[in-house]
């Protein structure tokens, strides 16, 4: 089909009636307020989204906790089954920053920035990178805890997840 057979036809149907024309308008008039509409909801939930990203010290802690007792009380002769974990420090960020250097004829002088974008709340940092506690330090009670081969079977599972060192790991004997 040729452009001038489109054209023509495009033409024709443009003006044989106005009604199609006010259609066209309107049916375009939605659209555009369609994608308006859309693109300030979408906005909305990525704002929501990103806030209820953040937890809390004792969520994590929890967190780590109820995982890790679900992962021991599957190892068989463990039993019942009670976890505590020990964090070395709290979330750590990483923020984004301006470097300026100076070379004077006698010194060097560092200035360092953080970089800011503007948000609802205001300038906001611009944040890098976040950094979750590492475990310093895992406590397990079980009912099978004075038996030799379910303690090495847990102390072994946690070490291997957590990258901690043996002597970190406690497993004990729940009180009868």
């Amino acid at each position: 089909m040729s452009v001038n057979k489109i054209k023509d036809g495009l033409m024709s149907f443009i003006s044989g009636d106005s009604k199609k024309i006010k259609i066209i308008v309107a049916v375009g008039l939605i659209g555009i307020v369609l994608i308006f509409a859309s693109d300030m909801l979408g906005k909305d939930n990525k704002k929501q989204e990103v806030s209820n990203d953040k937890i809390s010290y004792e969520e994590y802690t929890d967190q780590l906790e109820s995982k890790l007792k679900n992962l021991i009380t599957a190892i068989d002769g463990v039993g019942e089954c009670h976890v505590m974990i020990t964090l070395e420090n709290t979330t750590e960020s990483v923020y984004a920053t301006d470097v300026e250097f100076k070379n004077d004829n006698d010194s060097i002088n560092q200035k360092d920035e953080y970089v800011f974008y503007d948000s609802e709340k205001g300038e906001t940092p611009v944040l890098i990178k976040e950094y979750l506690p590492k475990v310093q330090g895992v406590t397990v009670v079980c009912t099978g805890g004075d038996n030799i081969a379910v303690k090495e079977k847990i102390i072994q599972a946690v070490t291997s997840l957590f990258n901690i060192p043996t002597n970190r790991v406690s497993v004990s004997k729940i009180k009868s």
